[in-house]
C-alpha cells in the first residue's frame, strides 16, 4: 500500500529535492523501512544506531503525532500522509495554563500526579476549587511542547475536562 512521506526542507538533498516521496508500509516502521531502503543516507538522519526513530524526531501520521497513536506500530492505509518533522534545536520548554475540571468520580484519583511522573512536565497548581461533587483546578504545566500536549491528552482521556486559560489570567 502506498502512502505519502513528507520531507522536510533540510533533508530534502538527501531525496534529491524532493519534498514526497512515496513508501510502503502496514505501519510506520514498514514506511521508515521502506523509505530508507530506497535512501540510505536518510536513515541515519532519523534513526539511531538500533533503527528507532530519533529522540527529537516527530512523526506524525495525518498531523496527528505517532507518539499518542502506537508510536512505530501505528497502523497506515493508502492514501495516508506522513511527515518526518525533527524538533527545534534544544527543544524549549513553554508554558501552558489550563482549566481542568473534574467529575465526582475523578476527585480523589491522583492524575495531577501521575501527569508529573509519566510525562516530562512540571506541575503548578494555581488555584483550586474542590467540593464533594466537582473539582476545579487551574494548573500551569511546564515542558516541551510535545510533552505537554501528551499531559493534557492524558487528562482528556481519563475524562477530565481540559480547557484553555486565555489570556494567561494566572500570573
Amino acid at each position: 500500500m502506498s502512502v505519502k512521506v513528507r520531507i522536510p526542507s533540510p533533508l530534502r538533498k538527501i531525496t534529491g529535492g524532493l519534498a514526497e516521496v512515496d513508501a510502503a508500509g502496514n505501519n510506520i516502521n514498514e514506511v521508515i523501512a521502506d523509505v530508507t531502503g530506497k535512501y540510505p543516507e536518510l536513515k541515519e538522519r532519523i534513526c539511531d544506531d538500533s533503527g528507532n526513530i530519533r529522540r527529537f524526531i516527530n512523526i506524525y501520521l495525518n498531523d496527528e503525532d505517532i507518539r499518542f497513536l502506537d508510536s512505530n506500530s501505528t497502523s497506515v492505509k493508502a492514501g495516508d500522509e506522513i511527515s518526518i518533522v525533527p524538533a527545534i534545536a534544544g527543544g524549549a520548554d513553554t508554558t501552558r495554563k489550563i482549566y481542568l475540571t473534574f467529575i465526582q468520580e475523578l476527585i480523589k484519583k491522583p492524575l495531577i500526579y501521575n501527569v508529573g511522573h509519566e510525562f516530562k512536565v512540571i506541575t503548578n497548581i494555581r488555584s483550586a476549587s474542590v467540593t464533594d461533587e466537582i473539582g476545579i483546578v487551574a494548573l500551569e504545566l511546564t515542558g516541551e511542547a510535545t510533552e505537554i500536549e501528551g499531559a493534557i491528552k492524558y487528562f482528556k482521556d481519563n475524562g477530565v475536562t481540559v480547557e484553555p486559560i486565555e489570556l494567561n489570567v494566572i500570573e
